[in-house]
């Protein structure tokens, strides 16, 4: 055989076996197991699902404690697939920036109350009105009332994962105390959203400002005092700074709190995935319900241990202040009005909120739930 014979051979048996290691060098690719995505959503296969919460309260904070459970029950019962940080202490967002910053994704998860955006949850305001809540157990249970029947379009930007209320029946006070409809002229006194409105028609000058802020202003007599939860003189340590406090339900309004997720966060999660928190609650709504009544009357005791006077109206002087804020009421229909809602509708919803406390009022004394008087 020639040298180009030869030759010829072996070019033609050396291209035979690269063509054949390059055949066993590649595969055909797989399409997508069904489901799948950056975050993962099949089972034993998937990527863990980070996610961030924020609580502008205290770590200490009965409610920050309880967020802080919640998150990890949540994290436990996805059995690996969520990992979610949990930061309270404002050190994500505080308490103003709260729902722009959840709904710009800052967050995935953020806990407030709407009294720090006036204005962003228009309808939901009506449940801060001054309409005499019995206990943060009593108010919670209209709100979760009044969402579900309600459901108003404000909330559509987020998920809801709890909503509950504290009540705001505690007027504490640095130097001088409030005891009837007249000692509330000429006092600057603290008060958010709908409460601020409260406290002008009582006769005070309301002023906006963080609760962080509140000690600081009270000791060196920026502000007379507030109209707030009492937990608030164990937790922010009002107590310190508090010689008065009056316990007055007969106004009392609540402060609505809420933990809300980022809506695009929550739709991308798994559906057995979103099914935990929607499971979880009810058991955490009533639990900070409770807990806020626990905290109230905590507050209350540690004021007077440290010195503190507390006060209490008798029925006729507490039918006074219920009748010096009527105007609140009237106010919100008519701004609310002005908004576009039908007049109609809100004098409904205000009567469905009234039925519905009576109801949990009722309800409240059969199963036994203590009085945020500490005297009861």
């Amino acid at each position: 055989m020639s040298k180009r014979s030869i030759f010829g051979l072996m070019s033609l048996v050396l291209a035979v076996v690269l063509v054949f290691f390059s055949g066993c060098g590649s595969s055909t690719p797989e399409s997508s197991s069904p489901g799948t995505s950056e975050q993962g959503s099949s089972q034993g296969n998937e990527q863990v699902i980070h996610l961030t919460a924020s609580c502008y309260l205290p770590p200490a904070h009965v409610a920050s404690e309880l967020m802080g459970e919640m998150m990890q029950e949540i994290q436990e019962k996805s059995n690996g697939r969520l990992e979610i940080t949990y930061a309270a202490g404002g050190s994500i967002l505080t308490a103003p920036k709260t729902a722009d910053g959840v709904e710009q994704g800052l967050a995935d998860i953020g806990l407030s109350h709407i009294g720090y955006t006036p204005g962003r949850f228009p309808v939901t305001e009506i449940l801060a009105l001054p309409l005499g809540y019995s206990s943060s157990w009593q108010g919670s249970k209209v709100a979760a009332d009044f969402l579900e029947k309600y459901q108003p379009e404000e909330w559509d930007k987020f998920h809801l994962v709890a909503l509950w209320g504290g009540t705001t029946a505690s007027i504490n006070m640095a130097k001088t105390p409030i005891r009837k409809l007249e000692d509330f002229q000429g006092k600057i006194m603290r008060g958010a959203g709908e409460i601020a409105d409260a406290l002008k028609a009582l006769g005070a000058t309301p002023r906006d400002i963080p609760m962080a802020e509140v000690y600081e202003a009270m000791s060196k007599g920026t502000i007379d005092g507030l109209l707030v939860s009492s937990e608030v003189l164990e937790s922010f340590k009002i107590a310190d700074v508090t010689k008065y406090t009056t316990y007055v339900p007969c106004i009392g309004n609540q402060y609505n709190f809420y933990i809300a997720m980022n809506k695009d966060k929550w739709n991308s999660l798994p559906e057995d995935i979103q099914q935990i928190f929607t499971d979880l609650r009810s058991e955490y709504e009533e639990r900070m319900g409770l807990g806020w009544i626990d905290m109230n009357r905590a507050g209350f005791h540690l004021a007077i241990e440290q010195g503190a006077e507390y006060i209490t109206l008798s029925d006729e002087e507490a039918a006074r202040w219920q009748e010096a804020v009527q105007p609140v009421m009237e106010d919100y229909i008519t701004k609310m009005v002005g908004k576009g809602y039908s007049e109609q509708e809100i004098r409904e919803q205000l009567a469905f909120i009234r039925e519905r406390m009576d109801y949990w009022k009722k309800q409240e004394v059969e199963e036994g739930i203590p009085s945020e008087d500490i005297l009861k």
